[in-house]
């Protein structure tokens, strides 16, 4: 039985090995278990042929290093983007409001218009940046329908629902 730092190894070699599995479907997916079994000799076998290596199923450094360097060049690739964080990291009790008017009120606008496309009750947000009247009637609604305080405003605690709620319906997959 491998021991912790074997198996830590083992199962980041699964890891790669199932990234490049989703862009190369000659090469087997193979289990996260850290467990070096016949799928994932099977995988790596696969893999060395793909890149005419010997086709031992023995990861040696020069398949680790190519492995490893074919794993980040598809993560590039094909992997999930870079998300962009945009609730400020300012005081405590910060919330958009009535006449703010900045981007951040503009993203809140546009995912509540994104969001009425499956649920109701946040119809005619126009994306203009001002925090206007529409926008927070549209801001009560979705607190209401996540069981938040109906304030109007978009705390952390709003801010961290929408995003949830919009990433879980138009977010995508996410890499395992």
């Amino acid at each position: 039985m491998p021991n912790k730092n074997e198996q830590e190894a083992i199962r980041n070699l699964q890891r790669y090995l199932r990234q490049l599995s989703y862009v190369n479907p000659n090469i087997p997916t193979p289990p996260i278990d850290g467990i070096y079994d016949t799928a994932t000799r099977e995988a790596v076998r696969a893999f060395q042929r793909e890149e005419g290596l010997g086709d031992t199923g023995v990861v040696d450094d020069a398949t680790w290093e190519l492995l490893f360097k074919r794993y980040e060049e598809s993560l590039r690739r094909e992997g999930a983007p870079v998300p962009l964080a945009q609730f400020p990291r300012i005081s405590p009790g910060y919330a958009l409001r009535e006449d703010d008017e900045n981007f951040l009120v503009r993203l809140v606008q546009y995912a509540l218009g994104e969001l009425d496309l499956i649920y109701e009750g946040f119809d005619d947000v126009p994306q203009t940046g001002i925090y206007d009247a529409q926008t927070m009637d549209a801001v009560r609604s979705f607190q209401r329908r996540h069981g938040l305080a109906e304030t109007g405003e978009v705390d952390r605690a709003t801010w961290d629902a929408l995003a949830t709620t919009y990433n879980r319906e138009f977010g995508g997959y996410q890499n395992q």
